[in-house]
This record gives structure tokens, C-alpha cells and sequence, in this order.
């Protein structure tokens, strides 16, 4: 959903820190924004300070489950 709305904004470029590794749509699981098929190509950068990133994104979701 968030990468259809980028792609109807036409948003040129898209950072991110951490990679979804089971839902990705910007280079982990699919690579929607570079797909041909799109009517609208978006430049992705991905892996900005990671690390720290996916630690926040672990701990959201661990606080989550309780």
C-alpha cells in the first residue's frame, strides 16, 4: 500500500533504513518501485544506518507482543 502511494504522488526517490525481509516492497520481497511495468520509477536507497534502524523497528514490535 505505501509503495502504491508513493508511485500515485510520484515521489522521486524513497529512503529507508531497515529492509522488510518478508513483506519488502522496495528491493527485499519485490522491487515495486523499479518495475517496469509502473507507470512512474521511483530511485529507492535503502540501508541508511540500518543497524540502529532495525533495532528500534525489533523493539516497536517486541513492546507490541507483550
Amino acid at each position: 500500500m505505501c509503495v502504491g502511494a508513493i508511485i500515485h504522488a510520484r515521489i522521486a526517490r524513497v529512503f529507508y533504513g531497515a529492509r522488510d525481509e518478508k513483506a519488502g516492497a522496495f528491493g527485499s520481497v519485490f522491487d515495486l518501485g523499479r518495475d517496469g511495468r509502473m507507470n512512474h520509477c521511483v530511485e529507492v536507497y535503502g540501508g541508511l544506518m540500518e543497524a540502529p534502524a532495525a533495532a528500534l523497528l525489533r523493539e516497536f514490535f517486541q513492546a507490541r507482543r507483550g
